[in-house]
């Protein structure tokens, strides 16, 4: 477990995620071994400290095929919201309602996605948007990110910069788990910021990413 504390990155809507979590590659033949799961707080500008955006919102990814967002209860909108990606199948959950739309992908191929800087279709189509919960490092060491230097913390730190178009990402990496703790992104006078309160590989649990039960399903048209 990370500590960490956490713009407005506006509120991504579930849909929004949705549409670009069903981009295509492949579902895995085999059931995988290992999930990441992690929580993530955003913060920044335009993020009011008590407003929903800044809540943190609990992921789980399991290679290409499965895809998990849990987010905090919305009482001011009447939602709470998950979405369970299984490819080809996605639901969007309404737990405050107890109700959840179908999704089922067309295919021919799949791959789930969970960006972790997509306040905006704009910016989640971009190069950043490209950049996803469970892949972090990757995305950095791919991309030439140069090693810079940060303040000394009590665990060994790491820390990165890389620079895409008019826009500077860092990112800090506890180095003994190799998982980000912190992960910042400034484009203009704007700065929004990824705080992991958590982050860790854990043995892959099917349930996480079974269809819903309890709620009412409607089928997408």
């Amino acid at each position: 477990m990370l500590p960490a504390r956490g713009s407005q990155c506006l509120r991504v809507g579930l849909a929004l995620v949705l549409a670009l979590t069903l981009a295509r590659i492949g579902v895995c033949a085999d059931a995988p071994s290992k999930m990441i799961h992690a929580i993530v707080q955003m913060s920044g500008t335009n993020f009011a400290a008590e407003s929903f955006a800044a809540k943190p919102k609990i992921f789980w990814r399991a290679s290409s095929q499965y895809c998990r967002i849990d987010e905090e209860p919305d009482p001011a909108n009447g939602i709470h919201g998950r979405m369970v990606v299984n490819e080809p199948d996605a639901w969007l959950i309404n737990l405050a309602d107890q109700t959840a739309k179908h999704v089922l992908d067309p295919g021919p191929t799949f791959n789930c996605k969970l960006p972790i800087f997509a306040y905006d279709p704009e910016t989640a189509r971009s190069k950043i948007g490209q950049m996803e919960i469970g892949h972090e490092l990757e995305f950095f060491q791919t991309n030439g990110a140069k090693l810079i230097e940060g303040p000394k913390l009590e665990f060994e730190a790491k820390y990165y910069e890389l620079k895409i178009a008019d826009s500077v990402l860092r990112l800090v990496e506890r180095v003994d788990i190799h998982a980000p703790i912190l992960i910042g992104l400034v484009h203009g006078n704007k700065v929004y910021e990824a705080h992991y309160l958590l982050w860790e590989e854990a043995p892959f649990k099917a349930d996480l990413f079974a269809k819903p039960t309890g709620v009412k399903i409607q089928e997408a048209k």
